[in-house]
């Protein structure tokens, strides 16, 4: 009797087994394993893709056939805040439960406030019920990688404010002009509100190979999820999966790929926009949330899912396989590279901020009330260091754009200096040391003229253009020298200089210009086997404890690495053909608690007299 209640038993036990099976549930299991399936979305909006406007762009003769592509500044903002930028608001408009991600820089929301009220009326409309999440890390789309940190914190704080002014939330994400990235980001992100960093997912690939990405990362003390690059996570408990629907320049999707360079056809398309519609419907209609990367990341931490570590990644850019990194914008030609002029935008900006940092603190020890007129001079600085004055193709107008603001800036600061030291009393030269916020009356030093024998083997190729280098003794504590390469006028355009390096890299990640890290390039597995960096204090490490920092008063092109040999090179196939110029150059050798003060005395916080 026994063994026939048992078996009985068991064939109960068995059949219920059968059942919760066909059902969907499993003996034993506390709860059903959850599956969690979200779509993001970042649009990257950029109202200065053309910066400074169209005028003078098509060849002469050209622009009698094609008068539509005449657009000054203001019609080519417009035209992109209208074409694109509106149309993508409408579709989310319709769908109240989706979810998206708008960046773009605060001069855009300062543009439609101006000339598109009901524009800027239907983000605030999408932003205050939580639906669009509005993404801005700089005032400019700004080259901000390559400059020193006081700059952008301008750039933000402008940021803040004009997104106050207009009562649009700012979103706690960050993704950034041309995907501009770096680790250095965490803590400049976290001082100001920030909680979320997107990185690019080819910026990574192209130094680590490609990976399967964690549903989230550690970032400092902040948290990152890899852009553009889809998760399928299963810890046993919970399954998440995320899909990126668009990650791109947000101009392309209403006018069907293209872009505001051609006006007569960058016209917003009804097919394009009910494509990508009922994509987003068909995700929906699959139990997908259409969701911001906000909402992604919060649900994530929900479900008590710890976050991944990250691999030491270096500062760039978004598609590093196609711009070759930064140097698309600090040394490397593009379609109209005849014109291209890199370090001639470059340094013209970083000599204006060097005035402009002078003319702050003499304005604060002078106690000039010009708040207005210093906000206004860095919201100019801001402007003239937008990306599309040295790339990806800019023409003439866009050089023009960045180097007519960069000299606006450096007149506005002077005239500062002027007043400033008429206001203290002196009328002879001072010391404004802008590190330490101090004006005293002092004469300037000279310029080393004491010539030295190079202190390392280097390389300069110059394609046959004729130049000539010299070294000078600069210090003897710790030990520098000053390299000046004196260029003629001529061709080709071709130019660089190479020094030894190592196996390591020693530098300061954009954002912590005072951090300094050190990368092991065995670590990496950079794609083309080389790495351009733009070097925001312009200090990077040689062989035997030695350092280069670049005057970017006359050098800020890209310092490029490799993986395969240890030379240091930089580079540039934009040189000015029709003037003659100098690179220059400090080799420290020292700590490298040294060269970083040093190159942040030289680039960062300047001490002029003025």
């Amino acid at each position: 009797m026994l063994r026939i209640k048992k078996f009985a038993h068991s064939d109960v036990v068995f059949r219920f087994v059968i059942l919760m099976l066909i059902l969907g549930f499993y003996p034993g299991d506390a709860k059903a394993q959850q599956e969690h399936k979200f779509a993001t979305a970042m649009f990257h909006f950029n109202v200065q893709y053309v910066a400074g406007g169209l005028e003078g762009f098509l060849p002469f003769g050209f622009e009698d056939l094609f008068t539509s592509w005449e657009m000054n500044e203001k019609e080519a903002e417009d035209m992109i805040i209208v074409e694109s930028f509106e149309p993508v608001l409408d579709l989310y408009l319709e769908h109240p439960g989706w979810g998206v991600d708008l960046e773009m820089q605060a001069y855009m929301i300062e543009v439609m406030a101006e000339r598109h009220p009901g524009v800027l009326a239907k983000l605030k409309t999408l932003a205050d019920r939580d639906q669009a999440s509005v993404v801005s890390f700089h005032y400019s789309d700004q080259l901000f990688i390559g400059y020193g940190r006081p700059a952008w914190e301008h750039s933000n704080e402008e940021t803040h404010r004009v997104f106050e002014e207009h009562d649009i939330p700012l979103s706690t994400s960050v993704f950034c002009q041309e995907g501009q990235a770096g680790m250095g980001m965490a803590a400049a992100m976290a001082e100001s509100g920030y909680e979320t960093m997107v990185w690019p997912k080819n910026l990574w690939i192209y130094q680590h190979g490609e990976f399967d990405a964690a549903p989230y990362y550690q970032f400092g003390d902040l948290d990152l999820v890899v852009g553009s690059k889809g998760v399928d996570y299963d810890d046993g408990d919970n399954i998440v999966k995320l899909t990126w629907t668009f990650l791109n320049d947000g101009e392309l999707l209403a006018t069907c790929d293209l872009d505001p360079y051609f006006p007569p056809f960058f016209k917003k398309n009804e097919q394009c926009l009910q494509e990508y519609e009922d994509r987003l419907q068909g995700l929906e209609d699959e139990g997908w949330d259409i969701a911001t990367v906000e909402q992604y990341v919060e649900a994530v931490k929900d479900l008590d899912i710890e976050p991944a570590q990250l691999p030491d990644l270096f500062d760039g850019t978004w598609q590093p396989g196609s711009t070759k990194g930064v140097l698309m914008w600090l040394g490397r030609g593009g379609l109209w590279r005849e014109g291209e002029r890199d370090n001639h935008v470059r340094t013209s900006v970083a000599i204006a901020y060097r005035e402009l940092m002078a003319a702050q603190t003499i304005a604060e020890v002078a106690g000039l009330d010009i708040d207005d007129e210093l906000r206004e001079a860095w919201r100019l600085m801001n402007l003239g260091m937008v990306t599309d004055a040295t790339g990806i193709n800019p023409y003439k107008g866009e050089i023009g754009y960045g180097v007519s603001r960069a000299g606006e800036v450096a007149w506005h600061a002077r005239e500062i200096i002027r007043r400033g030291k008429e206001a203290l009393g002196f009328t002879g030269t001072v010391k404004i040391d802008t590190l330490n916020g101090t004006v005293d009356p002092a004469e300037g030093p000279e310029e080393s003229t004491i010539e030295a024998q190079a202190p390392m083997e280097y390389l300069i190729a110059a394609g046959g253009r004729a130049y000539e280098e010299k070294w000078y003794t600069h210090s003897q504590d710790p030990e520098i020298y000053r390299l000046d390469i004196d260029v003629a006028a001529g061709e080709p355009r071709f130019m660089f200089v190479s020094f030894p390096g190592s196996g390591e890299v020693t530098f300061t990640p954009a954002l912590a210009d005072d951090q300094p890290v050190t990368y092991t390039k065995a670590d990496f597995n950079f794609e083309d086997t080389d790495w351009p960096m733009a070097l925001a204090n312009g200090m990077i490490s040689l062989a035997d404890g030695w350092f280069a920092v670049k005057d970017q008063a006359y050098t800020h092109i890209a310092a490029i690495i490799h993986n395969n040999m240890d030379n240091v090179i930089f580079y540039d196939e934009t040189a000015t053909p029709d003037s003659a110029f100098t690179w220059r150059f400090y080799l420290v050798h020292g700590s490298v608690e040294q060269a970083v003060d040093f190159a942040n005395a030289l680039n960062v916080y300047p001490t002029l007299y003025r």
